[in-house]
């Protein structure tokens, strides 16, 4: 069985390899991309990722650049980018369970035995009972030997009794993708957040002991992640209050930001939330990009999708202030055949106080499928 998990060591944070051994994926392949020696002509044309099929820039926007923007960009920009394929999972009743047991959850046998094998589908999504049997989920402070820490049992799972169960709402992708919440273990409206330092504490040790971790991460930081409203200010101003931490860690292939796996915190020190959108990937080959010129020019016709003001029938100046490189995810559940490079460009509207953001592929359009 092809495993979900792959595992790094980071910046304070190291996974045991006990666990790795067991699970682990190698989501970055060893030595250089296959297919590197290929000439330009050889290499197979790429279906363009889903996020590009349809869209495209608003024909309202015209684009300027900053100064030393361009001549910067032109100096990092490489003439090739690794392009990696995304292998399936096989979504199966044993991946489901040995995920749950990684989060310090055994699932009950008889709610096993309700789940189908195989799912043949692109993803799987359920809720799993089971009992409560690493303190992963939870800081070890605040749960002690005669503690229940939920009881939420479904009624079509029959009469199941005893302490520490629990539930937990499971969404695996077969690319690897996943989300994991523990029922009854939401933010507290009334509550605060843990405090940073204790967030991240409990994070790095949520990491370390269920190797979840994808390979090429490194820790991003630690920021609010639930918001309610807060007190009424002298100006008659509600502000919004945080009631939670959520930290990131940021996953990189070849150097450039390609996914995330972030940790949610309540202000109990339980971990309430877990999410990874950084696919499985092996390479595939090299193949040549777009000067950040020429990303540009794709994207005035109309090759990327753009997010920002729009005014029906109003041509509004844009100045790009940022134009870097990534590999992105996309939305987690929509399947993706390879990983590709992708231009990240950002900047201000004129006349608007919120800015656009554009994402375009950044392979040579010779290089991708027509629509």
């Amino acid at each position: 069985m092809t495993a979900l998990y792959g595992n790094s060591s980071i910046a304070r944070v190291m996974i045991a390899v006990g666990l790795a051994t067991v699970f682990c994926l190698p989501l970055l392949g060893c030595g250089s991309a296959v297919g590197q020696d290929q000439t330009s002509a050889d290499l197979p044309k790429l279906k363009k990722p889903p996020l590009f099929v349809q869209a495209g820039v608003a024909p309202q926007y015209v684009f300027a650049v900053e100064p030393g923007l361009l001549s910067e960009a032109s100096r990092t920009v490489p003439a090739e980018m690794t392009v990696y394929s995304v292998p399936r999972l096989e979504l199966t009743r044993d991946l489901v369970c040995d995920f749950a047991d990684r989060v310090g959850v055994s699932v009950l046998p008889e709610y096993r035995t309700t789940m189908a094998e195989t799912v043949d589908s692109e993803y799987i999504s359920l809720t799993v009972i089971g009992e409560l049997t690493a303190n992963l989920l939870t800081d070890e402070s605040n749960v002690g030997p005669d503690d229940k820490f939920v009881s939420l049992i479904e009624s079509r799972v029959g009469e199941i009794k005893g302490d520490n169960l629990v539930m937990l709402d499971m969404t695996v992708t077969e690319s690897g993708n996943f989300t994991i919440n523990l029922r009854g273990a939401h933010p507290d409206p009334a509550g605060n957040p843990s405090t940073e330092e204790d967030a991240l504490a409990i994070a790095e040790r949520f990491v370390e002991q269920s190797g979840l971790l994808p390979e090429g991460c490194e820790l991003g930081g630690v920021s609010s992640s639930a918001y309610v409203p807060g007190p009424e200010s002298a100006g008659g101003k509600i502000e919004s209050r945080a009631i939670a931490r959520q930290v990131v860690y940021q996953r990189y292939l070849d150097g450039y930001p390609a996914g995330q796996f972030v940790v949610q915190v309540n202000g109990k020190d339980e971990i309430y939330y877990v999410y990874r959108n950084a696919r499985n990937v092996t390479p595939l080959a090299s193949y040549p990009i777009l000067t950040a010129e020429e990303a540009i020019e794709a994207l005035e016709d109309g090759r990327g999708s753009v997010t920002g003001p729009a005014l029906p029938g109003a041509r509004l100046e844009a100045t790009i202030e940022k134009i870097k490189l990534c590999y992105d995810q996309g939305a987690a559940g929509i399947p993706y055949e390879t990983m590709q490079p992708s231009y990240w460009i950002e900047g201000n509207v004129a006349g608007y106080e919120d800015g656009f953001r554009a994402l375009l592929p950044a392979v040579r359009p010779e290089h991708l499928e027509e629509e």
